[in-house]
């Protein structure tokens, strides 16, 4: 006779308790608090990357430099010359930078872009192929638009500006600046008195914001420019008044021209100042400030090809004396 089965409630057989309302919170809650620990060390480690990248496009410029002085007895001038040979420091370093198949399609005896200097208008339309072409050392990874290009331009951008000087005298003018790179320049370690290694030749910039869509207002956070009007020279007094200029969104959207609006900057304030930028339509005159998205202050590239993180509470004295070559001024605070 076979014993009976013992009988199971099949709705209770194996059957776990579940989680409790309060036991679920608990969980939530100790996720988000994981998670609110983890992020910002998250984006910590991804801006220090970014920022090691940003230095190490500045070393390369940097060896670029060195190797043009090398070929050439001095440094590339920040705006080329004569009429209408207007080229960036940028696009002479090209070939130093491992870009030379960028730079065999450049026209070194037409305009960079299209231009108009004493009622003359210059096309450049032959140098358009080469100057479309975003260049990757001249990129900061930390800029949020830094894709290649300024939203609603073609050509090719640069985060990376060279130094004309001070701007203490003559409103910031680059005919010529009191540092290496201004209009026609040809300085060699020769000329510059304060020391290679105390003198700045490159720093970075933020790209303007273009067509981009921007919740800020022009001149909030060093996004735009503004642009005198010809009524309106270029003066502290003058600069402080938007109604003076228009605003120009496109700051450092082409690398191939050299200047002030697209791969010239100087020390008229220090790093990342509250003011906005300001020049003249030529964008040969005015007051454009080194500018990063890094934490407190702007990597810098000295002639030597040494860079190193300047703090954006640097005496300006000291930012200033940075700037020139043979100012004899000293940078003990630095």
């Amino acid at each position: 006779m076979k014993s009976a089965r013992p009988t199971r409630d099949r709705h209770s057989c194996g059957k776990r308790p579940a989680f409790t309302l309060v036991e679920l919170l608990v969980v939530i809650a100790i996720v988000g608090v994981l998670m609110s620990l983890l992020l910002p060390a998250i984006q910590s480690a991804r801006e220090a990357s970014r920022r090691t990248s940003c230095v190490n496009n500045l070393r390369q410029l940097g060896i670029a430099l060195q190797h043009f002085h090398e070929s050439h007895g001095h440094f590339p001038a920040g705006r080329g010359g004569p009429v209408p040979k207007a080229f960036s420091a940028q696009a002479y370093l090209l070939p130093y930078v491992e870009e030379g198949s960028i730079e065999e399609q450049i026209y070194f005896d037409k305009s960079p872009t299209p231009l108009f200097i004493a009622g003359v208008f210059y096309t450049g339309m032959e140098n358009r192929p080469a100057a479309s072409n975003p260049v990757p050392v001249l990129q900061c990874p930390s800029d949020a638009i830094a894709g290649g290009r300024v939203p609603g331009s073609d050509y090719g951008a640069t985060n990376y500006v060279a130094c004309s000087g001070s701007a203490v005298e003559n409103a910031g003018t680059v005919s010529p600046g009191d540092g290496v790179f201004y209009k026609e320049s040809a300085i060699g370690m020769r000329h510059i008195l304060d020391g290679s290694s105390h003198t700045i030749a490159f720093s970075e910039r933020m790209l303007g914001p273009g067509l981009e869509i921007t919740t800020l207002a022009p001149g909030q956070g060093g996004t735009y420019i503004l642009e005198l009007t010809s009524a309106h020279p270029v003066s502290e007094t003058n600069c402080q008044q938007p109604s003076n200029g228009t605003w120009y969104e496109a700051r450092g959207a082409k690398w191939i021209l050299g200047n002030y609006g697209n791969t010239l900057y100087n020390h008229k304030y220090p790093p990342n100042p509250p003011q906005w930028d300001c020049m003249n339509l030529a964008q040969q005159q005015g007051f454009l400030s080194a500018r990063s998205s890094h934490q407190g202050g702007v990597n810098v590239m000295f002639c030597d090809g040494s860079v190193r993180f300047i703090t954006d509470d640097i005496e300006l004295r000291v930012w200033r004396a940075l700037a020139t070559r043979k100012g004899g001024e000293t940078t003990d605070a630095l």
